[in-house]
């Protein structure tokens, strides 16, 4: 199968991840976080119940050592809360505080405007496509890995 350079770019998201770098950058410098702190606090921000480390490496994304260095670096700034669970030891879950809530807040309008940036001229349908397509092959990276 032979990919245009275009859809080569988006799965690997390099470009993407650049943008969200650059615009989350001055986030980071006020409020002392790396770029890790700030996608963790965006998922745990949605992530509900599924909050442990082994969650978060589930997004294929981060080390076990990365995620572990960042969680304790959000709590000692106050960032997240982590609690042992209370049927299994082995597990802690880590949750925002309310010291968070200006950080999130800031993330979240930068996000949506990188949203709003990058399917820009996108159709409705031509944004369900692209979710159901990249569904189907985030399902098929992880048959595999």
């Amino acid at each position: 199968i032979k990919m245009s350079d275009s859809l080569q770019s988006l799965m690997y998201g390099m470009q993407f991840r650049r943008l969200l770098e650059k615009r989350y950058e001055s986030v980071e410098t006020r409020y002392g976080l790396y770029n890790i702190d700030i996608l963790i606090l965006l998922y745990l921000d949605r992530a509900g119940q599924f909050n442990t480390s082994k969650d978060i490496m589930k997004l294929n994304m981060f080390t076990k050592g990365h995620i572990s260095q960042a969680l304790s670096r959000l709590q000692k700034k106050g960032y997240i809360k982590i609690e042992q669970d209370s049927e299994d030891r082995r597990y802690a879950h880590n949750y925002l505080t309310e010291e968070a809530s200006p950080i999130m807040e800031k993330v979240k309008k930068i996000s949506r405007e990188i949203r709003e940036t990058i399917m820009e001229g996108v159709t409705e349908e031509e944004r369900k496509t692209l979710t159901e397509l990249a569904e189907k092959v985030m399902g098929n990276l992880e048959r595999v890995l």
